[in-house]
């Protein structure tokens, strides 16, 4: 029963309803996000964002580059914006901004359905489906946090997990793995100090 009403609920919230719900969870009031952790071969990565001065600087292996924010790849966008709850209307630029993103990467941004995660099997909002068994570019949110679960375009696929093992404050995943045709290609782990392994 509380399944069948949480469908409902969730069912009458538009794409653009449930990517403003989404931004809100991963909002970060700092006005600077810095996260550091490794890639799957135990080399450091360094993600910092800059929300004034709109600036993304990614350190991995060593290499220091700096990323626009509209050249920023899609699986970052949707977690470092310059939404600030001290200006809510920066919310509406933030949103549009990540479901023009979307669009653009081949992910319909006008349809949506409650699936299951194939990855992890919970039950998410999928937008970019009209129904559960279709085959299309998605963004899958956690029906429980409205966190992204599964990014997919094209042959690319993103899994985000660990939120909750992740650094403060758990706004972003603590573990991102990226796959081309169903291949793994790499890993990032942003996880707090007591769960990594030793």
């Amino acid at each position: 029963m509380k399944f069948i009403f949480a469908y409902l609920i969730l069912s009458l919230l538009s794409p653009s309803e449930m990517i403003m719900k989404m931004t809100d969870s991963l909002y970060i009031p700092d006005k600077k996000i810095v996260l550091s952790g490794i890639d799957g071969e135990n080399n450091p990565v360094q993600l910092e964002f800059d929300k004034e001065k709109k600036v993304f600087l990614k350190t991995e292996k060593g290499e220091k580059s700096e990323i626009k924010l509209a050249e920023m790849p899609l699986f970052l966008k949707l977690f470092f914006f310059t939404a600030d709850k001290t200006a809510p209307e920066t919310f509406s630029v933030s949103v549009k901004s990540i479901a023009g993103a979307l669009h653009a990467a081949g992910i319909n941004t006008e349809v949506s359905t409650v699936s299951v995660s194939e990855y992890d099997g919970s039950a998410v909002l999928a937008i970019g489906k009209e129904k559960r068994f279709t085959e299309a570019g998605v963004l899958e949110l956690s029906k429980e946090s409205m966190r992204p679960i599964t990014l997919k375009t094209g042959d690319e696929t993103y899994i985000f997990s660990d939120y909750h093992r992740s650094q403060l404050p758990l706004a972003f995943p603590g573990n991102i793995k990226f796959f081309k045709n169903g291949a793994l290609q790499g890993e990032w782990i942003f996880l707090r100090d007591e769960y990594k392994q030793k």
